[in-house]
């Protein structure tokens, strides 16, 4: 980002912590939330940069921001709010800078997600859940085995094909609306 132009800040962690702060709440990140910054967003990219030049900063900041998390969600490791907020967040910071901030956000989350594991001493189970993930990533709907295309590669395994059949419970779900915002404000304090 190389340096925050003054409305993007401040609308940047306006969002981030009124998200996050539902986030804890209710465990959920509204929609009208998403919609609000998404507008604003448009508004500053447009004021900052002119019509076109905007658009296409915000185009890219969105999709770059929620192209980074849109993995975690289809693999079931995060809510569509989650995707929808770095959108969001994205918006107001182009592709570059969304990019950098959901780099941050991950780091954050990921650093979270193991403190919580240690913390309710559930390693194992955590540990088992991504490889469960991963195992579920290389096979196909049929439950089967991906191969190069020798052999049937059907081991049975039909009918219940989600990682729910593999997944151990571990410490519950974290709010990621807050690793977003801790994320989005370290990211741009370290562009200042």
């Amino acid at each position: 980002m190389n340096g925050v132009p003054f409305p993007v800040g401040p609308c940047v962690l306006a969002l981030v912590v009124i998200a996050a702060i539902y986030d804890l709440h209710a465990r959920r990140i509204p929609n009208w939330l998403i919609v609000i910054g998404l507008g604003a967003g448009l508004v500053v990219q447009c004021a900052l940069h002119g019509a076109i030049d905007g658009m296409l900063l915000w185009a890219g900041g969105t999709l770059t921001g929620g192209a980074v998390l849109l993995p975690g969600y289809l693999l079931r490791m995060m809510g569509a709010g989650d995707v929808k907020l770095m959108a969001a967040v994205g918006c107001f910071c182009g592709a570059s800078g969304a990019f950098e901030a959901a780099l941050m956000v991950c780091m954050v989350g990921g650093v979270w997600a193991l403190a919580e594991m240690l913390r309710h001493r559930q390693m194992r189970a955590g540990l088992h859940n991504m490889a469960a993930v991963l195992i579920d990533v290389s096979m196909p709907a049929d439950g089967a085995p991906r191969d190069s295309g020798q052999g049937t590669g059907n081991t049975g395994n039909t009918g219940n094909t989600g990682n729910t059949r593999t997944r151990r419970p571990t410490t519950g779900t974290l709010p990621y609306g807050v690793a977003i915002a801790i994320g989005t404000m370290l990211s741009l304090f370290m562009n200042v």
